[in-house]
């Protein structure tokens, strides 16, 4: 496409180098012990638990945590990870943080599946699920070609899913970035992600503020400035990733003071209780002396390094401000211009400099951007339409009859002993993607869509009833876009094999 060749350009096709490791991050953890010396693992040891033997088939990472590789668990020849563990407080965190996460349901909420851990020669091993490759090592597969909005909306509702369960369970991810997200299995499933790797991540509990946790370039502001610390650094994550996904470049800097000039330029200068309340605002800022606001200044790259002997990096950031993703191209989609504004109003809501003020991912859950309702109310198809829509039935379909379904709508059951005053009816609002799913394998044409059109009635005669003055707006959303999107459906499968209405 014409927009994705002009990103190219301006990046010269230059892949920028993974966000940094998490080795700063676990600088909290000051008093890690390595494991003594022990026989290296190498392809085709043999690793034994109390239940499974292990065949080491590829070691494909190494670093100061320790190895993983694939494997082969020999008792059901099912494919799996092994990360292997140098270090010893690290290790007994991240058992720890993975029993919590484990209560999580591994496919509804995208977080990894994690099996079992056994120690190997004095060597800790965490066994998880195999996954195909991270999101990073896609964008190096497509030569730095970035995603377009189409792919990102399905990760972004996948990672809104696993960071709102994490929220619910009192857990702080605090690694987000490219090389953490995982696809399953891009051929089968595009774009079917997990969330992997909680060894730096804490518990909501525990005081960490003013450590240094998170990689630089995704490092949130209360981060930086030495603020209190909650899940809400997640959200901030998690919007740097969806503009790197899509620029294929980090917004913000590798360095510290470049990283904070780069939030204050683009974002503006967080308010100033809450830079009076850092640890470190005096590091990058400096007291107003004059009458008028605001009370702090930000340091010149010269101050800066006067105060601290630190040169800060040259840096040049992509955008001047988050509206400059806005582009309109002669060739381009008006659903796609669209969906550009409503991609920019979310990363707006999750770079907010205030994390009180900073969207929840319960609340992202319902962002246009994430539901496309501004793409349901198009009235006619398009290939960028059909693309969205096709690539978010790789979502579980149990969550989504979750979302469209909560409890708080069920119907209320008749008493034991009364009889049914009405035969059951389908709520809008109820109705399972599960049907657009058959439909879309059917290889039977009037079969599929005579289910879209029985749905679609089936709404539509539930509709009058249940809509009344005091109805609350969501639902009546929520009815009107479950109407749209099957309706979208059915034109594109009558399309699909020449029929029309009614036959």
């Amino acid at each position: 496409m014409k927009k994705r060749n002009i990103w190219r350009n301006i990046f010269d096709g230059k892949m920028p180098p993974p966000a940094s490791t998490s080795s700063e991050a676990t600088s909290r953890f000051a008093d890690d012990k390595t494991k003594p010396e022990s026989s290296e693992v190498r392809n085709n040891n043999i690793l034994c638990s109390s239940t499974s033997h292990y065949l080491i088939q590829e070691v494909i990472g190494e670093g100061n945590f320790g190895k993983v590789a694939k494997a082969v668990n020999l008792i059901t020849s099912k494919d799996v990870a092994l990360k292997i563990l140098k270090t010893e407080d690290t290790t007994k965190r991240e058992i720890k943080m993975l029993n919590v996460v484990s209560v999580l349901d591994p496919v509804k909420k995208s977080v990894v599946q994690f099996l079992e851990t056994f120690d190997h020669e004095g060597q800790t091993c965490l066994v998880f699920e195999k996954l195909e490759k991270s999101l990073f090592d896609l964008l190096s597969e497509r030569q730095g070609m970035p995603l377009s909005l189409s792919e990102i909306r399905p990760i972004t509702h996948q990672l809104l899913t696993a960071f709102d369960a994490l929220k619910g369970i009192g857990v702080v991810h605090s690694d987000l970035k490219p090389d953490n997200i995982m696809l399953a299995n891009h051929l089968c499933e595009p774009f079917r992600v997990k969330l992997i790797d909680f060894g730096v991540s804490f518990q909501t509990s525990e005081d960490i503020r003013g450590m240094t946790i998170q990689p630089l370039g995704y490092r949130a502001p209360e981060v930086i400035l030495g603020l209190p610390i909650t899940e809400a650094i997640d959200m901030w994550g998690l919007g740097c990733v969806l503009a790197f996904l899509y620029l294929r470049r980090h917004l913000f800097a590798d360095s510290e003071y470049q990283s904070m000039k780069g939030i204050v330029d683009m974002l503006g200068q967080p308010a100033d209780h809450l830079l009076s309340a850092g640890y470190y605002t005096q590091k990058f800022f400096k007291k107003n002396q004059h009458w008028d606001k605001p009370i702090w200044w930000m340091k010149t790259p010269t101050e800066y390094q006067l105060g601290t002997g630190i040169e800060p990096k040259r840096w040049l950031s992509p955008l001047r401000y988050l509206d400059d993703l806005i582009m309109h191209y002669p060739d381009m989609e008006e659903a796609e211009l669209e969906d550009q504004r409503a991609f920019v109003s979310l990363l707006n809501c999750l770079l907010h400099t205030d994390s009180e003020e900073r969207i929840t991912p319960g609340k992202a859950l319902t962002h246009p951007f994430v539901t496309m309702v501004h793409l349901g109310e198009e009235t006619d198809t398009s290939s960028y339409i059909e693309e969205s829509f096709e690539n978010m039935t790789v979502l579980p379909v149990d969550h989504l009859d979750e979302e469209l379904c909560p409890d708080s709508e069920a119907e209320e059951q008749p008493k034991v002993g009364e009889p049914s005053v009405k035969p059951p009816s389908v709520s809008p609002s109820c109705v399972s993607l599960v049907s657009v799913k058959i439909v879309l394998h059917s290889a039977d044409g009037e079969e599929a869509a005579a289910v879209i059109d029985t749905t679609v009635s089936d709404v539509d005669a539930a509709s009058p009833a249940e809509e009344s003055p005091d109805e609350d707006p969501p639902a009546k959303v929520k009815k009107s876009r479950m109407r749209r999107i099957f309706n979208f459906f059915g034109r594109k499968i009558r399309t699909l094999f020449g029929l029309k209405k009614g036959e």
